[in-house]
């Protein structure tokens, strides 16, 4: 299976190049992602007002570790809000750039033996 990324979602293909559904850790990557990428509360109006993160209220702060620290909780506290999610063993937070923020994280799922690695990037940047 060959996982093609494109902001926001994953699509997996099959060895015959058909389209198929993101299963396993691909599936629980993706969900994550979104998770991180929605603004806590824009969904209250379908019924998950918890849903989301508070990534969003890092936008236009400086690229320094007080933000850092900030990133690392709200991606902690958003993640753990999953079901699937037995843990968050680690989370840490790089700059990229200037505006720019890379958080690696490392998720035990209740289903899945091994640990899943997720990677999100913050642009802090007011566009």
């Amino acid at each position: 299976m060959v996982v093609e990324r494109a902001p926001g979602f994953e699509l997996a293909s099959s060895n015959r190049g058909d389209l198929i559904l993101a299963t396993g850790n691909a599936n629980i990557e993706q969900a994550l992602t979104l998770r991180l990428s929605v603004r806590r509360g824009e969904l209250a109006r379908l019924g998950w007002p918890d849903y989301g993160s508070r990534l969003h209220e890092l936008i236009g702060e400086p690229n320094n570790k007080r933000t850092w620290l900030r990133v690392v909780a709200f991606a902690r506290e958003a993640i753990q809000q999953d079901p699937r999610v037995f843990k968050v063993n680690a989370v840490q937070a790089d700059p990229v750039d200037r505006n720019q923020v890379r958080v690696a994280m490392e998720v035990a799922l209740i289903t899945e033996p091994t640990p899943l690695n997720l990677v999100f990037d913050l642009n802090l940047e007011a566009v």
